[in-house]
């Protein structure tokens, strides 16, 4: 009876292991199953749609007069602070360079607060913008005395004067426009800027004639007629000054990218050759048809 009953409890234990085994042979199959479909899923390339992007919207004829009003009361509010900071007169070099730094921000739309760039520039370059201010004052005073020596002593050998005075004053003219926007733009040392500031004019003669021009035109004009400076200096105050000053950014553009990126703008000038190639082509093939 006790053996019968034992048998009874072997085989329930027996059966109750079997089950047991097939539960977790399910369970395994179906774990293997799920990491075959995750394992498929993950090697299943993912289909991302992109929205495409949503074209610019022209701005209206009212929203480009809104935007162009913005910047001239920027420019004038610019100008204000240019005059404000020159009235020491020894700032007037940092105050150029402020005004450049600020013009050469918002010609590529970058121009944060205007007061605090215009600032924040005057103040880190004060020293360097001082000491090239100062050096341009003696040049300009010795090549004052210059003059008036020759013109005072009208001789033969005075006459010879004429040709070193020429030589500092152009020197001068190919220096002087580019060195704020150095300052403004790189670091280095005063005479390495000044230095640099030729040496880029004569090898961007085209962006140099543009500065020289903008700057050197109404001085001209006042200089044939004292009375346009009577009825106008006061613009020169209010806006004229940061308006010439941006529109000199205006043209540094290309100059900057060409000794920042002269690769790309290599590249660009490539691009451009093979476009007016490709049109040269087109209007050949066509004069030929039309033949």
């Amino acid at each position: 009876m006790s053996k019968n009953k034992e048998n009874k409890n072997n085989k329930d234990k027996n059966i109750a292991e079997k089950i047991a085994d097939a539960e977790n042979a399910v369970e395994k199959g179906a774990e293997a199953k799920g990491a075959q479909e995750i394992q498929k899923e993950s090697t299943e390339p993912v289909s991302t749609i992109e929205e495409d992007d949503e074209p610019a919207v022209p701005l209206s004829r009212g929203q480009k007069f809104f935007r162009l009003f913005d910047k001239f009361g920027d420019l004038f509010v610019l100008n204000i602070y240019f005059f404000v900071t020159c009235i020491p007169l020894i700032t007037i070099g940092a105050a150029f360079t402020a005004l450049y730094s600020v013009t050469n921000k918002m010609v590529n739309d970058k121009e944060g607060g205007i007061r605090d760039e215009y600032f924040k520039a005057f103040k880190a370059n004060l020293k360097q913008g001082i000491a090239i201010w100062i050096i341009d004052l003696i040049v300009i005073y010795a090549m004052y005395l210059q003059y008036a020596y020759i013109v005072l002593n009208d001789n033969q050998a005075v006459r010879y004067l004429y040709v070193i005075l020429g030589f500092e004053f152009v020197v001068f003219a190919f220096a002087f426009p580019l060195q704020w926007p150095m300052v403004a733009r790189y670091e280095n040392t005063v005479w390495a800027l000044i230095r640099n500031s030729f040496i880029f004019a004569l090898t961007n003669l085209g962006t140099w004639f543009k500065m020289f021009y903008i700057w050197l035109f109404p001085v001209v004009l006042y200089l044939l007629n004292m009375k346009i400076f009577v009825y106008t200096w006061f613009l020169w105050a209010l806006i004229l000054t940061s308006v010439f000053a941006y529109t000199c950014s205006m043209f540094l553009v290309k100059f900057y990218e060409k000794l920042e990126n002269p690769e790309k703008v290599e590249e660009q000038e490539q691009e451009m050759k093979k476009m007016k190639q490709m049109n040269k082509d087109m209007q050949k093939k066509k004069k030929s048809a039309k033949k």
